[in-house]
Parts: C-alpha cells; sequence; structure tokens
C-alpha cells in the first residue's frame, strides 16, 4: 500500500513507539527513530532518502515539539514533509498553536489503528489531517 515510504518517527514513550513501528511495518513503511527531540533536523538530513513524514510526539524530552516542526518548515528543501503531531485527546483545543507551528495533522494516543492508514494516504496527499476523536 505505501511502497517506498520512509518515516521518522520521534516518540520517547516506549508502548507508544512499539505500536506506531508495528503499523507502519503492517503498512510497508520503513522508518528511523529518535526517542528524545534532540537532533531531530540533524537525523532527517542524515537519512537516505529523506522522510516522506514525519510523526512527532508532544511532549518529549531534549526538544520543544512546536520548535522543532517550525525548524523544519523553515527549511526550504523540507518545508513540505508532513510533520503528524502524536498526542493525548486533550491535545485537540490546541489544534491552533499546532497549526501555527506547521504540523500538517494530529492523531491522538492510542491510535487509531483501522484508521491510521486512510489518515496518512490523507498527510501524505499534502492535505491537513486532524484527527478530532476525544
Amino acid at each position: 500500500m505505501f511502497n517506498n515510504i520512509w518515516a521518522l518517527v520521534v516518540e520517547d514513550d516506549a508502548h507508544s513507539l512499539v505500536a506506531i513501528a508495528a503499523i507502519l511495518r503492517e503498512l510497508g513503511i520503513q522508518y528511523k527513530r529518535n526517542t528524545t527531540g534532540a537532533g531531530v533536523l540533524r537525523q532527517i538530513r542524515a537519512m537516505q532518502p529523506w522522510p516522506n513524514l514525519v510523526f512527532l510526539d508532544l511532549d518529549l524530552p531534549g526538544g520543544d515539539s512546536l520548535v522543532i516542526c517550525q525548524a523544519i518548515r523553515v527549511q526550504p528543501d523540507l518545508g513540505n514533509i508532513p510533520i503528524i503531531a502524536i498526542g493525548p485527546a486533550s491535545m485537540v483545543a490546541y489544534r491552533g498553536q499546532l497549526m501555527a507551528a506547521g504540523f500538517t495533522g494530529l492523531i491522538v494516543k492510542p491510535l487509531p489503528r483501522v484508521r491510521f492508514p486512510a489518515l496518512l494516504q490523507t498527510a501524505l496527499d499534502g492535505k491537513p489531517m486532524w484527527e478530532e476523536r476525544l
């Protein structure tokens, strides 16, 4: 379904990381991971090929996710990569701030396994993808 798609998963919670990795493997998406907010931009540039999308947890040690997203967005060559925020349902209330920081969308934890492929396709198609469930 998702041939030749690469992702960077930035997630410090072990359970969430395992869940995301399992879903990505099922979908045939290759990925690299980072468990802190440190060095995300450097890691994106080091990936070959560059990621087609980035999953960015909203509560990371070593970095502010909004600042990380903004830093990616101002890069002329990386600015179009979809960046999907991952966080609790309470983050839906901060949609405006997330959009202003440059996030493409939000996926609420626990991850919506059944809807995950459609949400990813929306982001990969360059469309905003904001999950609204509470």
